[in-house]
């Protein structure tokens, strides 16, 4: 592949994942709409209060499958912004005196652009602290639970001899110990605090992608042309001392 069929095969990609943007958009709001009913968060740690029972056993599973949804969708705009951010860069003409206005709404644009993916990469590890918090509360309430073991001894006669024989046994109760209870509300304010991430971070990302699309249908001109003589930086300029 030649430099100019690369430069081509860029823009045609930073050109689909901009007429994308406002579909994102529309997606990911359907998404919302679908995965997060209209609730309070009390009405949310209601429905979670009865998974508090079996938290050492098990992840929650309406979080973990939300953080999962966001890493996904982080990442699918995290591409999308990045081949649009590459088409203004090839679309950034000669430089040369005078005539740039066209060329500071590109490096606004690529500046929007950028702000708005990095904010976005942070997403895709929005599960990271939630998982170690929430471990570290888990840890707490095993610690909240000991098995106790009872002994208790028999004495047999065997070949007219007496023989003493010993039994135990254990059991696991939960140990009322200070802070116990406070703990599991712990666990279970970690739970809905990520549901909740989870529902603001899918909110960003469709409000990204719209802003993202009124950025380009507003100034499409200046940033596919910015000096209005139809000329871009979509080919490559030879320089000559003659």
């Amino acid at each position: 592949m030649s430099a100019d069929q690369l430069i081509a095969h860029t823009l045609e990609e930073g050109q689909q994942a901009i007429d994308s943007l406002a579909s994102h958009s529309l997606r990911i709001a359907e998404l919302l709409a679908k995965t997060f009913p209209a609730k309070s968060l009390a009405d949310v740690a209601k429905e979670m209060g009865p998974q508090m029972d079996k938290v050492t056993a098990a992840t929650n599973p309406t979080c973990l499958a939300l953080s999962e949804q966001v890493r996904e969708e982080a990442a699918v705009a995290v591409g999308a912004f990045r081949a649009a951010e590459m088409w203004l860069r090839l679309k950034i003409p000669v430089v040369s005196d005078g005539n740039n206005f066209g060329v500071d709404v590109q490096n606004y644009a690529i500046s929007e652009l950028d702000a708005m993916r990095k904010a976005m990469e942070a997403f895709m590890t929005c599960g990271k602290d939630y998982h170690w918090a929430r471990a570290e509360g888990i840890e707490k309430l095993k610690a909240g639970c000991k098995a106790d073991s009872t002994t208790s001894e028999s004495t047999e006669t065997k070949d007219g001899k007496p023989e003493v024989k010993s039994t135990k046994s254990s059991s696991k109760t939960d140990s009322q110990t200070a802070g116990f209870n406070d703990y599991k509300q712990y666990l279970l304010n970690i739970d809905v605090k990520q549901y909740h991430t989870a529902y603001t971070s899918l909110t960003d990302i469709k409000n990204f992608y719209m802003r993202a699309h009124v950025l380009f249908a507003k100034n499409m001109k200046r940033l596919s042309d910015p000096r209005g003589e139809g000329e871009d930086g979509g080919r490559v300029h030879s320089m000559s001392m003659f």
